[in-house]
């Protein structure tokens, strides 16, 4: 794995001038409004209810929903207005705090990131050719901390059916938490933080500034611990840190050759194709230079198969437990890139990426335990 600059990093990824995106195009928000695209299927909903099947009764169902939760901190989320009723002490004058202490500052934060339950943290300048166009953030705000939120390994392998569902609930239940605690944090030493959560800008090229990973065929970030099964939530602060540096890890080249994802695609939304800077539809980024998803038939495949789909993330072959077999695997494909087609064939043939029967999933699981702040 390697650091490099932003503007090494801006040359990789970006073509031309990057106009702010309006989140209004996103799909879930033209379901809404775009007749064009709603009248394509007569109902959106993600739920055909329980069934017998297994991995889709009342108990499988009752999991995924029991996964999310969304506290009421208090917080605006989406904006940057005040958040009502927070009680935050005034920070004495004389409290000692040294704001050109960046690395001390900086080395704190992250501590209490991990601890109120990201998995992973890393921080940037706010860029804010990310930011929505309908979002305005005041110049004092600077900075921003991209935290990530692991998705559980073993209950993806149970795509499709509403198991592999409940990991992504918990990570957006987690980031409401995280996010929190470590707002309050920030505004108990005396500065501002905005929650934002997964709101107000794109959370993928942030979170490739801020050095958590690179950008994958699926559209995804492509972690190097746990590959594309996180969840990303953030929050912009007016207290000075130090930025961390993009990373590079062999994604890329990987992706060119493996298009595993692209293959298994229910919706086939996934392109084959070389990276490039123009857009499926207007759910797309222009200026960006990526694989263009195609979101519009995702999301109609969704809704005709009453459920999300993480087929992509299940399958991905850096979709894997990190442990030294797959540690070994990812320093190969980073170094040892020429060979990226066989460690693909190598990913099929040991049976990486298949669903896992959900008719014993009740019988087989073991849960982990994972600590969550009160």
């Amino acid at each position: 794995m390697r650091k490099i600059t932003i503007q090494q990093w801006e040359k990789k990824y970006l073509i031309g001038e990057v106009k702010r995106f309006d989140n209004k195009f996103t799909v879930p928000s033209r379901t809404q409004w775009d007749l064009e695209l709603k009248n394509r299927i007569d109902d959106w909903g993600t739920d055909g209810g329980p069934n017998p099947k297994p991995g889709h009764t009342l108990h499988d169902r009752a999991l995924k929903y029991s996964a999310r939760l969304t506290l009421n901190t208090g917080r605006p989320v989406g904006n940057v207005q005040s958040a009502p009723g927070v009680n935050v002490p005034q920070t004495p004058e004389n409290a000692g705090f040294d704001i050109n202490d960046l690395k001390n500052n900086t080395r704190k934060i992250k501590k209490a990131a991990l601890y109120f339950g990201a998995d992973m943290v890393g921080i940037c300048k706010l860029d804010r050719r990310w930011v929505y166009a309908n979002e305005e953030i005041p110049e004092n705000f600077k900075y921003i901390i991209m935290l990530a939120y692991e998705k559980d390994y073993d209950l993806l392998r149970y795509s499709p059916s509403y198991i592999s569902e409940v990991p992504g609930n918990m990570a957006y239940t987690q980031m409401s938490v995280t996010n929190a605690h470590l707002a309050a944090y920030i505004e108990n030493l005396g500065f501002k933080a905005l929650d934002c959560q997964n709101d107000t800008a794109l959370s993928i090229p942030l979170a490739m500034q801020a050095g958590l990973g690179e950008l994958g065929r699926m559209g995804l970030l492509i972690t190097p611990k746990y590959g594309p099964r996180v969840r990303l939530s953030k929050i912009i602060t007016d207290l000075p840190l130090i930025i961390d540096s993009p990373i590079e890890f062999g994604v890329t080249k990987f992706c060119d050759k493996c298009k595993k994802c692209a293959r298994l695609c229910p919706s086939q939304s996934i392109s084959y194709n070389s990276r490039t800077a123009e857009p499926n539809n207007v759910s797309n980024n222009k200026g960006t230079l990526k694989w263009p998803v195609n979101l519009e038939t995702c999301r109609i495949y969704w809704a005709r198969a009453k459920r999300y789909c993480s087929e992509c993330v299940a399958c991905c072959p850096y979709n894997k437990p990190y442990t030294w077999p797959h540690r070994t695997a990812l320093w190969l494909t980073d170094h040892l890139s020429f060979a990226d087609s066989l460690y693909v064939k190598m990913d099929d043939l040991l049976g990486y990426g298949k669903p896992r029967k959900t008719d014993k999933f009740w019988e087989e699981w073991r849960p982990r335990k994972k600590a969550v702040p009160k």
